[in-house]
């Protein structure tokens, strides 16, 4: 699996993501209940974009996946 990459949400909150090929950008949004991996890379989806010349960005939402799942409803 493809290395986590991370960034600070303007909270503090850490969002993962994970990026695969070169081209022109395309971000993947997982649904809900689900993450980057089980709907994008596990499938080959992630794979098959950056093979037909995409760079796929995919970050695991805020409560999701390998981003931080804060408790404090504030947040």
């Amino acid at each position: 699996m493809l290395p986590v990459q991370r960034f600070q949400s303007f909270d503090g909150v850490s969002i993962a993501y994970r990026t695969l090929g070169e081209g022109w950008p395309t971000l993947l949004l997982h649904g809900f209940l689900a993450s980057a991996e089980s709907n994008w890379f596990l499938p080959g989806i992630a794979a098959a974009l950056a093979q037909a010349g995409r760079k796929v960005i995919a970050p695991d939402l805020r409560g999701h996946g390998r981003s931080d799942a804060p408790t404090d409803p504030a947040a």
